[in-house]
């Protein structure tokens, strides 16, 4: 009976989720075509606003959602405040989809919008690949030739490029996708809780937004291995949300850099599991 009822709430939640973005989409549409069509500074200020207006509406009523009607605790460790006029550079670990709720309920509520590097493909996907363009999230095309990889480069190079005039904080998952026990097994990863992080797709970054601000973010579940679908069930109690900040300039070799920084946030998850053991057992 209880797995019924949570597989009932997941698919009510997901379904509230899903008809809060479908409200927003022809007025961002909309927005991307006058764009297109009226390419003029004038229209092009006020659509932008009306995209800002809706694209933190549905980023506060999905947080409701996680808050009021799941219940979660959103612990935010470590918060500064964020300011629109900035770029930011958005690192964080990747359990599952959810992960993406979370980051925008921190981001968005408390600064910019939340862009992320899309593959160009899935602009071709009905009400996602909407999205994205009316967003204008800077979309990748991935090489599949022998010089994949430095098409990839430039890939990347050019999609931040697309940004540079904006201010908006552009999400990295550096594991490149997200963890599970198989994938962490075959890459024979050194960290526990974590994958191995992708240095290549950073160092681009950082060489291209160099007055980026940087926000480290580690998401700490309370239980590993909740997926998406768990975790709009009700079954996530709480998670926290750690934040560390750093400029630019204080990476002099990303790979390094990540690396350590990787070290510190599998000690995190780490100690945050014992505490949370030892809680249950006093308990």
């Amino acid at each position: 009976m209880t797995q019924i009822y949570r597989h009932l709430v997941s698919t009510v939640v997901l379904g509230a989720v899903t008809l809060n973005l479908l409200f927003w989409i022809p007025g961002l549409v909309l927005c991307a075509l006058v764009n297109w069509l009226l390419p003029r500074p004038k229209i092009t200020s006020v659509t932008t606003k009306v995209v800002d207006f809706s694209y933190r509406c549905a980023v506060k009523l999905d947080t409701w959602l996680l808050t009021h009607v799941l219940k979660i605790d959103i612990d935010y460790q470590g918060l500064q405040p964020l300011q629109n006029g900035e770029q930011y550079l958005v690192l964080s670990n990747h359990q599952s989809w959810f992960d993406i709720l979370i980051v925008q309920a921190l981001i968005v509520s408390n600064g910019p919008l939340l862009k992320f590097l899309i593959k160009r493909e899935l602009i071709y996907v009905p009400v996602v690949g909407w999205i994205c363009l009316a967003l204008n999230f800077p979309r990748l095309h991935r090489g599949k030739k022998k010089d994949g990889k430095q098409e990839d480069i430039r890939s990347v190079k050019d999609a931040v490029m697309e940004l540079d005039t904006e201010t908006f904080a552009l999400l990295n998952f550096s594991e490149g996708t997200r963890f599970t026990p198989k994938k962490h097994a075959r890459q024979n990863s050194p960290y526990k809780h974590l994958l191995r992080p992708r240095a290549g797709g950073l160092e681009i970054m950082l060489h291209n937004m160099p007055k980026a601000k940087i926000i480290d973010i580690t998401l700490i579940y309370p239980e590993a291995g909740l997926n998406f679908w768990q975790c709009l069930s009700g079954r996530l109690r709480q998670i926290v949300v750690h934040c560390d900040y750093y400029q630019v300039s204080d990476i002099k070799d990303p790979k390094s850099w990540i690396q350590q920084r990787w070290q510190e946030k599998d000690q995190l998850i780490d100690d945050s599991s014992s505490t949370n053991t030892q809680s249950h057992q006093v308990g």
